[in-house]
C-alpha cells in the first residue's frame, strides 16, 4: 500500500474530510487530495504534523501490512497502567498506541467521578456506573453497555457501594 493511500485509508476509517484534516495540520485540502493520489511527496515535517494529528507513529506511514502480525496479543499482566497507583480511578490501555480503535479498562472506586468526551462506547463489568451526556442520565448495571455517538459535555460516576469496572472504547482515538 503507498503513502497516500494509508493517508487516505486512515482519513476515512475516522469519517474525517480532507478540510477537517487541513484544518487540524495546516495543510492544504488540495495538497492532501494530491497527496492521497499519490501526486506529490510529503517532508518529513509535514509527515509529522500527519502523525500528530492521527495520533499514530510516523512508522504507520511506512511499516508493510505483511511485516506485522494479524493480531497483538496484550496480556493482562501485562497491560500499561496509564494512571497513577493507589488512586480512585485506575486505567489500563488495551490497545497499542497508533491503533484505529482506541480501549481503555476503568476501575473505579464507590463515589468516584470524572469527566469524558467523544463518541465512544462504554461496557460496564461490575459495579453500577451513572452516566451523564448533556442533560440526560443513564444507569448502568453490569454487562450494560452504552453508545454515546453526541459531543456533548459527558461525565461518568461510580455509584454503590461496590467498584466499578468498565471498558471505554473510542473509534477515533479521542481517550479521556
Amino acid at each position: 500500500m503507498s503513502l497516500g493511500q494509508r493517508i487516505a485509508r486512515l482519513r476515512q476509517e475516522r469519517n474525517l474530510t480532507l478540510h477537517e484534516v487541513a484544518g487540524g495540520t495546516g495543510l492544504t485540502p488540495s495538497f492532501l487530495s494530491r497527496l492521497e493520489r499519490d501526486l506529490v511527496n510529503i517532508s518529513v515535517a509535514n509527515l509529522r504534523r500527519l502523525a500528530r494529528f492521527f495520533n499514530v507513529p510516523m512508522t504507520y506511514f511506512f511499516a508493510g501490512e505483511e511485516s506485522g502480525p494479524l493480531a497483538r496479543l496484550i496480556r493482562a499482566d501485562a497491560r500499561p497502567c496509564l494512571s497513577q497507583p493507589d488512586t480512585d480511578v485506575q486505567v489500563y490501555a488495551l490497545t497499542p498506541p497508533g491503533s484505529a480503535l482506541e480501549a481503555r479498562m476503568i476501575d473505579a472506586r464507590p463515589g468516584t467521578s470524572q469527566p469524558s468526551d467523544g463518541a465512544q462506547l462504554v461496557y460496564l463489568l461490575c459495579g453500577q456506573l451513572r452516566y451523564q451526556v448533556g442533560a440526560e442520565s443513564y444507569t448502568l448495571a453490569a454487562g450494560d453497555g452504552l453508545y454515546v455517538q453526541h459531543k456533548e459535555p459527558q461525565r461518568w460516576e461510580c455509584f454503590g457501594s461496590e467498584s466499578a469496572a468498565f471498558l471505554v472504547v473510542w473509534a477515533n482515538c479521542r481517550p479521556f
